[in-house]
């Protein structure tokens, strides 16, 4: 599968946010969703975290 959109990302993220899961849960859910190894979503957000409505760690 081919490296999804931040849009995509996005959406599935909002998503799964409805479904109030716990952390490992939710984070594992948009994973799969997106057909990323876990962990991967993560250094996609990281690449532009304005878009995401994320900030930098301090």
């Amino acid at each position: 599968m081919s490296k999804p959109t931040k849009q995509e990302i996005r959406d599935v993220i909002e998503e799964v946010e409805e479904l109030d899961l716990p952390d490992g849960a939710h984070w594992a859910l948009i994973h799969d969703r997106l057909g990323l190894e876990y962990g991967d979503v993560f250094d996609l957000i990281a690449e532009d975290l304005e878009f995401f409505g994320a900030e930098p760690s301090p």
